[in-house]
């Protein structure tokens, strides 16, 4: 199957393989050193994109990791974004658009410094699930990711620290329904991820936000 044309064509070829995406995020990190508590976020998200590229299921799902990936302005060749991570459709049929691809936008949470713990909420939704929002990130597709590293491994705190900014903003994030987080369709049974509903100002249909709170320190021990 060929695929080519305008950027809809896309979004049948990318997001059928959302589920597939998030998997292969939270296998890797499972196998993954664990990061230290102040560890920075761009050396973190390396190490992850370099497991990813290794992991042999990877290469069942036609897609390239790329961290870093620049966003350009179409008419002004501006830079506008900069992905942390961005999974990219590959194969001997495809023709590449830079418009499609899967963005996984990292953030560390729970950052231990010099003794004190800041929680970074404020930085996780500002600086990530908003910029899928306004279409900076994902503007063609239907879903988006969003992984935080809790790096003091309390990932149920974290998690409420981040409903709790999402609720303070709800508005600006144009939250679809009553609640800030919904149960995750895709990684059902993992505590540890959520989702949330999204009505961007310029499409019709939700976009979805997936989020994956990893623990940092307290999976040292993955034998449990």
């Amino acid at each position: 199957m060929s695929v080519r044309g305008q950027s809809s064509a896309w979004v049948d070829l990318i997001d059928p393989m959302t589920p597939e995406i998030l998997r292969l995020v939270v296998e890797t990190w499972g196998k993954m050193p664990s990061p230290a508590p102040n560890q920075l976020e761009d050396a973190i998200t390396d190490q992850l994109c370099v497991a990813l590229r290794r992991n042999r299921d990877l290469r069942s799902l036609m897609f390239y990791v790329m961290t870093q990936t620049v966003i350009l302005e179409p008419d002004a060749g501006e830079v506008v974004g900069r992905m942390d991570i961005a999974f990219l459709p590959t194969g001997k049929d495809i023709v590449p658009d830079e418009d499609a691809y899967f963005c996984l936008e990292c953030k560390r949470l729970n950052v231990i410094k010099d003794g004190r713990k800041r929680s970074y909420a404020s930085e996780y939704v500002k600086y990530g699930m908003l910029r899928f929002v306004t279409g900076q990130y994902s503007r063609s597709v239907r879903h988006g990711g969003m992984l935080g590293y809790v790096l003091d491994g309390d990932v149920d705190n974290a998690i409420g620290n981040v409903e709790k900014n999402i609720r303070k903003h709800r508005a600006k994030l144009r939250i679809l329904g009553s609640d800030a987080f919904l149960p995750s369709v895709y990684l059902n049974g993992i505590q540890t991820a959520r989702e949330s509903h999204h009505q961007r100002a310029h499409e019709s249909g939700p976009f979805r936000i997936h989020h994956m709170f990893m623990a940092g320190i307290a999976n040292i021990d993955r034998s449990q």
